[in-house]
């Protein structure tokens, strides 16, 4: 392995790492948002709110990560990504502009019309992140209409197919489960019997639209299944990945809230690793050219450049796993509103 790859290779993992990370986190703070709307007082409302309040912002680094890294290390891929998804990601901004507003504003004034228009901010902007992350997502598995040009052919709706309409679905199942499951284990009493009800609802949710979404990738998305073909060996990821989806109702069902939610936190993390091991090495592969796709190769930057994005990245990204269980470790334990709350 020349040191050339091997700075691409690192920096494509720390994209993937970034996207992993900011799923994982950031995911159930979206869910949070999803079931939003479904607590009908503004008591529990504001319990739900206050979960997600000391981590929602950092949560969201990870996207400026990824974002950056994308941006530094393949500014190519960068360059047709950022046209050809133009839509989706300005709603992605709107979302993230809105939502954080909605968990700012919502207790400025105690008016019950100011906060309803701020719950339902917070839930639509909850909702169209999930969706377009999971459009997206879907569409980068698939691949898109991109010719040699980096234009897309066909507009906006080239991106709406019935396999992106799946995995968008399954991106807002995944979701609301995982958002349940960090409410349901930072809350208690009343409101606590109320959500454990919630999870017996979006954990079918997310299995239904788990299982559609890997039937029609076997049926229609042979790329990603080639790789575990070639490598049996790989075959161990498929199998932690059902393992990991199998122990969210397991420890449900045996009202272990902790261990549940780090299943689901496992299942995103497994998933994305199919998704990762199934599309490597391309970042975006396109299905009318394939001189169109890109790759990590030939959408880098030069090798000097990569290897001072390196220098910067194993100084940075490992900071922020000391950081993050050091917050969540001083905001550990049950929601418990009082004046300093949202």
């Amino acid at each position: 392995m020349d040191s050339l790859y091997l700075a691409q290779l690192m920096m494509y993992l720390v994209l993937m790492v970034a996207i992993i990370a900011y799923a994982t986190l950031d995911g159930f703070d979206l869910g949070v948002g999803c079931l939003h709307l479904f607590a009908r007082t503004d008591h529990t409302r504001r319990i739900m709110i206050n979960a997600i309040g000391p981590v929602w912002d950092g949560n969201s680094t990870w996207m400026v990560i990824g974002s950056g890294v994308l941006f530094a290390a393949f500014p190519k891929a960068f360059s047709i990504l950022a046209p050809a998804l133009y839509t989706p990601l300005m709603l992605m901004l709107f979302g993230f502009m809105l939502r954080a507003a909605a968990i700012e504003f919502r207790s400025k004034d105690k008016s019950v019309r100011w906060r309803s228009f701020w719950d339902i901010a917070f839930f639509t902007a909850s909702l169209i992140l999930a969706l377009i992350m999971g459009l997206i997502l879907g569409n980068l598995i698939q691949g898109m209409p991109v010719n040699i040009q980096g234009e897309i052919e066909g507009g906006l709706t080239a991106l709406i197919t019935p396999y992106t309409l799946t995995i968008m679905l399954l991106g807002l199942s995944c979701f609301t489960m995982h958002g349940s499951l960090y409410v349901l284990m930072k809350t208690e009493g009343a409101f606590h019997d109320q959500v454990r009800k919630w999870t017996w609802v979006t954990i079918p949710f997310f299995l239904i639209m788990w299982l559609a979404a890997t039937v029609m990738t076997i049926l229609t998305q042979y790329h990603m299944i080639q790789t575990f073909l070639n490598r049996p060996y790989l075959a161990l990821m498929p199998l932690c990945t059902l393992l990991a989806i199998g122990a969210v109702p397991y420890f449900i069902y045996k009202e272990k809230d902790l261990k549940a939610f780090l299943g689901s936190c496992l299942s995103i993390l497994s998933l994305l690793s199919l998704f990762l091991l199934g599309t490597f090495p391309y970042i975006m592969k396109s299905t009318i050219d394939p001189h169109a796709s890109l790759t990590l190769m030939n959408s880098a930057v030069s090798e000097s450049s990569l290897w001072i994005l390196v220098a910067f990245s194993l100084t940075g990204v490992p900071l922020s796993f000391f950081y993050f269980p050091y917050v969540y470790r001083i905001f550990k334990g049950k929601v418990k509103i009082d004046h300093m709350s949202y």
